[in-house]
């Protein structure tokens, strides 16, 4: 009778910690620079704010993640913030995410500089 009631407490105790969960991992690479990884750029999941750091082979992993639809939004100094839709259906998602380097027109340039010479001398005063 006890190896029943045991076996009756192991199933009851297994059957509800089995959850629908998953992971979603991947890599983040450089679109220009034949797919080099970008080290240390930040990787948010935008329904949870769970945010992770890619490593030094621009590697990130998420875990614990129920089934569902996710918005990953990556970003990197010097690089295009990007949005990625991914669905978890199964317990694992690999992807390769890749970034572009985000570029600056003369002429923007030439407006901030101008804009900021003029805060800074209107702000002298003695």
């Amino acid at each position: 009778m006890k190896h029943i009631i045991y076996l009756a407490v192991f199933f009851i105790s297994t059957l509800s910690f089995a959850q629908e969960t998953g992971t979603i991992s991947g890599n983040l690479l450089d679109f220009e620079s034949n797919n080099e990884p970008l080290i240390f750029a930040e990787v948010l999941i935008k329904e949870t704010g769970v945010k992770v750091l890619s490593d030094e082979k621009g590697y990130f992993k998420f875990e614990n993640l129920k089934h569902g639809e996710y918005t990953l939004v990556t970003s990197f100094v010097g690089y295009e913030t990007k949005e990625y839709k991914i669905t978890l259906v199964s317990n694992t998602a690999n992807i390769k995410l890749m970034l572009e380097p985000s570029t600056i027109s003369l002429e923007d340039l030439v407006a901030t500089i101008a804009s900021a010479d003029n805060n800074s001398s209107s702000t002298i005063n003695n």
